[in-house]
């Protein structure tokens, strides 16, 4: 184990040469001794000190500026002052300046050794502190991207779960196959548009891709059919909502997520299905998706009737807004409707935008 290296500065050769052989014969220390302190701070930018034994009356830098320019340097090194009188202003601003001890002159060499021990002992602890602080820091930071690659690798796992889920409930229904995709997209991209955060953009896409989930528990006669539904068969579509719902529930999906699936076709004005609440009990999620979903719906082709162009889509729910639709929503989809269907349009950039990391 390599002995501390101690550094000491005194302009009187003869109290120099007095500490640096007191210290020498303790076999303790390696000692390099000078009498200017610019000496000593070339040194010290170039090698280790354990402690710095110093002067305070010296030409060219005092003791007080050389322990300034110390404790900004590394402030683990602790300095000892030696000084020959008893200026108690001398003494305050050493101290403020952080000096770890004073030796009145004249002192004795045992005072001396016991202090320079002392000394070195607070700045091994210092030492070893800020090691383990490090090693801590790098452990934690260490085990941090392990923790996000091991929560990217479950969040991958869940959304294609999720696809999967999807692609199951669309196989049975050849009219509305990609819609949740489409959905998902016009979705985002309002939500964007409405400046949602990060968190409310992955949830509000997770809902969307979800909101028809529950359509796998429609028979599946009633999905293919190729007419308009009877009352009968549609008050069993309008359960799909609830099926969806109740599906995710064991997942431990975010509330709003099972909100959207819940209430997507709920009415702004109460007028919807399942429940018939209206916009203040509606999660704006779910309003998002709402609109997204009946724009895809009535732009997408249907047996029974005709598919509405993209600027009619949007026109449609501009009129129904205060009635099916919420107004702030109808007004930001006929605000970015170019931008909308420009991404529609292009099966590339919907992709894209599908496969973000909105996280």
């Amino acid at each position: 184990m390599e002995m501390p290296d101690i550094l000491v500065i005194d302009d009187d050769p003869a109290m120099l040469d007095c500490i640096r052989m007191s210290l020498i014969t303790m076999d303790t220390y390696q000692v390099r001794a000078c009498s200017d302190a610019f000496q000593a701070l070339e040194w010290l930018k170039t090698e280790s000190f354990s402690a710095v034994i110093s002067d305070v009356i010296m030409p060219r830098m005092n003791g007080l500026e050389l322990l300034k320019w110390v404790g900004e340097f590394d402030s683990k090194i602790p300095v000892i002052l030696i000084t020959g009188n008893d200026d108690s202003e001398i003494m305050l601003q050493a101290i403020h300046l952080g000096a770890y001890e004073f030796l009145k002159k004249p002192f004795l060499m045992s005072d001396l050794h016991i202090t320079v021990k002392q000394a070195v002992q607070k700045h091994e602890l210092l030492v070893q502190n800020d090691i383990y602080r490090n090693h801590l820091e790098n452990l934690v930071e260490q085990r941090t991207k392990e923790l996000n690659d091991a929560r990217s690798m479950l969040e991958k796992s869940y959304l294609n779960t999720i696809r999967a889920m999807v692609n199951a409930m669309e196989v049975n229904d050849i009219y509305t196959r990609g819609h949740s995709d489409r959905v998902t997209a016009i979705s985002v991209m309002l939500g964007q548009a409405l400046e949602l955060g990060s968190e409310d953009l992955q949830n509000l896409r997770i809902g969307a891709l979800l909101h028809d989930l529950g359509k796998i528990g429609i028979m599946s006669n009633v999905l293919k059919k190729e007419q308009r539904l009877t009352d009968t068969e549609y008050d069993s579509m309008k359960q799909h909502p609830i099926i969806g719902a109740k599906i995710i529930d064991p997942i431990g999906l975010p509330d709003c997520v099972r909100e959207i699936i819940l209430q997507h076709h709920e009415w702004y004005d109460g007028n919807g299905y399942p429940y018939g609440i209206d916009h203040h009990q509606i999660n704006p999620l779910a309003s998002i998706v709402s609109v997204a979903d009946s724009v895809d719906a009535m732009t997408s082709q249907r047996p029974y009737r005709d598919n509405l162009d993209f600027p009619s889509a949007v026109k449609e729910v501009w009129l129904n807004q205060g009635k099916q639709f919420d107004p702030k929503i109808a007004k930001t989809l006929s605000q970015c409707q170019l931008q909308i269907n420009l991404v529609m349009s292009n099966s590339n950039k919907m992709k894209e935008l599908l496969i973000q990391d909105l996280r």
